[in-house]
């Protein structure tokens, strides 16, 4: 019994704080939806943690969903800022995993 409780806190640790966590950024400097939206996600493909991006021209935003551990909000901003875009963050939420939400119920009960 004891090994599998300590293996339950084992695994819910490691979920507790492998947190995705999604940004949208207002992108500044887009010229056209074709060659500079192709443009910002190489750039966002180069970074390691990025799981998933969205560049809207039209709305001149960005979304991207990345892992908290190896990326953050500054690293994105400095990666468009040296392919000559401004932008800022407009967003930002947390996506919390199932785990998250079952160990915050317990700790309130």
């Amino acid at each position: 019994m004891i090994k599998k409780t300590f293996l339950f806190y084992s695994i819910f640790i490691v979920y507790l704080f492998a947190i995705d966590k999604t940004s949208t950024f207002d992108v500044k400097g887009m010229m056209c939806g074709g060659g500079c939206v192709k443009k910002i996600n190489r750039a966002m493909d180069s970074i390691e943690g990025i799981k998933s991006r969205e560049v809207n021209f039209e709305k001149s935003l960005m979304v991207v969903t990345y892992d908290n551990k190896l990326v953050n909000d500054e690293l994105i901003i400095s990666a468009l800022e040296k392919n000559n875009y401004s932008c800022a963050v407009v967003d930002k939420t947390k996506k919390k995993s199932m785990l998250r939400t079952l160990f915050d119920n317990l700790k309130n009960n």
